[in-house]
């Protein structure tokens, strides 16, 4: 139930099922068919909907590939705490992500206790090719993010904070 009314906030109101079609109800504002809602909120209304017919369950394994695509970034967290909380209740979830901050909330996890009183376990993992592009795919796995060698999202966020400083302190170098 924890999980529901997690989604529920995110989504701001419930998912109902009428003459075979999907509808946001959203807490003062009305329903609106899922179709005309954004694709983050299809997203979420999928998991409650397996969630609500027992698809998704405590022995269930669930593969949600960039969920924070679409999202506003202040649902960011509460996405994460809701993803913890499935994997609390037994769903073990994997997840790719390009995003900073979904990667670095799972690393405030991995860090630090307090923000993972469950003392789930959190692993990292970065798929990666060597500078010869007919390489096969590697990959390196970390119990945070900070340990992984290879890691797109922290190196392009070094770049960006790196032509930032290069701009505010007349650097030109890149």
């Amino acid at each position: 139930r924890l999980v529901l009314d997690k989604l529920g906030e995110i989504m701001q109101g419930s998912i109902v099922q009428r003459e075979n079609k999907f509808y946001l109800r959203v807490t003062g504002k009305g329903e609106f068919e899922m179709g005309l809602v954004s694709e983050g909120y299809r997203k979420l209304a999928t998991i409650v909907y397996l969630i609500l017919n027992g698809s998704l369950n405590a022995n269930s394994v669930l593969f949600w590939d960039e969920p924070e695509t679409n999202m506003n970034p202040k649902m960011i967290r509460p996405l994460v705490e809701t993803i913890m909380q499935l994997a609390k209740l037994g769903v073990q979830v994997f997840i790719t992500t390009h995003d900073y901050f979904l990667q670095q909330y799972f690393n405030l996890a991995a860090v630090y206790p307090e923000a993972n009183p469950d003392n789930l376990d959190i692993k990292f993992v970065s798929l990666f090719r060597s500078e010869d592009e007919d390489a096969a795919v590697q990959y390196e796995d970390a119990s945070q993010a900070s340990d992984l060698q290879h890691n797109t999202i922290m190196e392009e966020f070094d770049a960006i904070y790196d032509r930032e400083q290069g701009i505010i302190y007349g650097d030109t170098r890149e």
